[in-house]
């Protein structure tokens, strides 16, 4: 064996005095990569600059000692990114210079943290990519912040909606926005932050921020995780030339069904738990009941609801409907997913009925009446779940169209019946359980979606009792919060408290 490929646990072992928690984790992870590649060896550990943390590099070698072609990957990768940045970087040069805007988020991206001081406690780094995300982890910092109030948590989000999001939900945290997968951006960021792990929302990988990670003995963990087939193939192409899942500790998954496709990657199987769906703790059962919430107010029957639709989803329901006289005095509420398409079905919807009202959300008055049959487009964010709290009935949209769908759980936990369509491979697993309790149907067509809302309509007592059963089913499903903290603390992320 060459001496460059023995592993320098010495090293290791004088650390393990000020961090024998972390420091032995690493020495069996290191022993691990060992194992699986043996050309692998420590090219150096010592303390990184400004980090009390262990700064630990591993590289691979082929038999020859030459560097693997994984280096001329990430300078590759380096390359591209770079030349995609670089407009971003001119437009930001010229909004800072001709228009005098001074905001951080331009900083932020390249890795500043403007306004953040250091303190004593642990700092614990959550990640979520979007709105989405960031919504997700409320329960878990909730439940963070009551048991454990020792720990300090910074939320970051890679974009600007993310983080004004985050804004709404956290003020009393520290909050950010993510970095650009630059390495030097990376470096800087985790410099300033200095957080002890990093947890990152479903599935969020950046080659450079997780080098950088292992580059200053930073534990990441994955919560709530959910992969795809289709990105699955991705990233075990990827996976030879720029390493990524390895230098992750653990991966909380969703499902069993998305923990057995974390454990086709190279990670062990050890590292891979089902810890639950976090949605399910922070979905609200009576939305259109909270403070500041302007309610409609509907002549007759409650309305239908087409939530986060996608085209041409609302045309081909309303077209069917309106030449179905079972819908004649029945009021619809349309949320597209995409608020900018509201006018455009404005014009489009007027042009189809002429005795129908229809109007949009932001043109709503306070207090008045809609009339039977009226149908009401919103065009604002945030409000899905409050008319999913005063419908009669939901069509969950992105299921007539080859998109998987969306969310059916806010439906479900108003205890609003609900129908969708045959594309629902985003929430396969939360559909089965929902429909095996009577909680939903499937329409194979608009014909079908009718059929269903029209006998509904005829007989409210079992719509009543589907939605019922839906709410129950989720409320079964609740506790992803508790077990994820709980596995953190199990496997070293989060320090146990003193």
């Amino acid at each position: 064996m060459e001496k460059r490929d023995r592993l320098r646990t010495p090293i290791l072992s004088n650390a393990l005095s000020r961090n024998p928690r972390r420091c032995l984790s690493l020495h069996l992870h290191l022993l691990r990569l060992k194992k699986r590649f043996p050309g692998i060896h420590l090219a150096r550990a010592a303390r990184g600059k400004n980090l009390s943390a262990v700064a630990v590099e591993v590289e691979e070698v082929s038999a020859s000692g030459k560097r693997p072609r994984k280096a001329g990957a990430y300078l590759l990768y380096d390359a591209v990114l770079l030349c995609a940045a670089l407009p971003l970087f001119v437009w930001f040069s010229f909004r800072r210079f001709v228009f005098g805007d001074r905001s951080t988020a331009t900083l932020s991206r390249l890795g500043r943290v403007p306004g953040f001081v250091r303190d004593e406690r642990a700092t614990l780094l959550l990640h979520g990519v979007s709105v989405g995300e960031i919504r997700a982890m409320r329960s878990l910092v909730s439940l963070l912040n009551t048991q454990r109030p020792d720990i300090r948590l910074v939320i970051s989000s890679a974009t600007r909606t993310g983080k004004g999001e985050a804004d709404r939900l956290f003020p009393h945290l520290d909050r950010t926005q993510f970095p650009l997968d630059l390495g030097f951006a990376c470096r800087r960021f985790l410099k300033a932050i200095q957080p002890q792990a990093v947890v990152l929302m479903e599935l969020e990988i950046w080659p450079n921020f997780l080098r950088a990670c292992d580059r200053y003995g930073i534990s990441v963990a994955i919560v709530n995780g959910r992969i795809t087939e289709k990105s699955m193939r991705g990233y075990r192409r990827v996976q030879r030339f720029l390493p990524q899942f390895d230098r992750i500790a653990f991966y909380g998954a969703q499902n069993e069904r998305y923990a057995n496709r974390f454990r086709t990657l190279p990670v062990p199987d050890e590292a891979v738990e089902v810890t639950g769906n976090l949605k399910y703790d922070n979905l609200d059962a009576e939305p259109h009941l909270r403070e500041g919430w302007s309610a409609v107010n509907f002549v007759g029957a409650p309305p239908l609801v087409l939530g986060s639709t996608h085209a041409p989803e609302e045309m081909e329901i309303l077209t069917a409907a309106f030449a179905d006289a079972r819908f004649d005095e029945v009021s619809w509420v349309l949320v597209p997913r995409h608020p900018h398409r509201a006018e455009g079905l404005l014009r489009e919807i007027r042009a189809l009925t002429a005795n129908r009202e229809v109007l949009l959300r932001s043109n709503y008055q306070d207090g008045r009446d809609l009339k039977a049959g009226s149908i009401l487009i919103v065009d604002s964010i945030g409000e899905l779940d409050a008319f999913y709290g005063i419908a009669f009935a939901a069509f969950v949209g992105g299921s007539l169209v080859d998109h998987g769908g969306q969310n059916i759980l806010e439906p479900a936990a108003c205890g609003t019946p609900q129908v969708v369509g045959p594309s629902i491979g985003n929430f396969a697993e939360e559909v089965r359980l929902i429909e095996k309790e009577g909680g939903l149907v499937k329409a194979n067509n608009v014909v079908d979606l009718l059929d269903f809302f029209a006998l509904w309509l005829e007989r409210p007592k079992a719509a009543k009792v589907a939605g019922e059963n839906a709410r129950e089913t989720l409320q079964d499903l609740r506790g992803a919060s508790q077990a994820t903290l709980d596995a953190l603390v199990r496997i070293g992320i989060i320090p146990i408290r003193n």
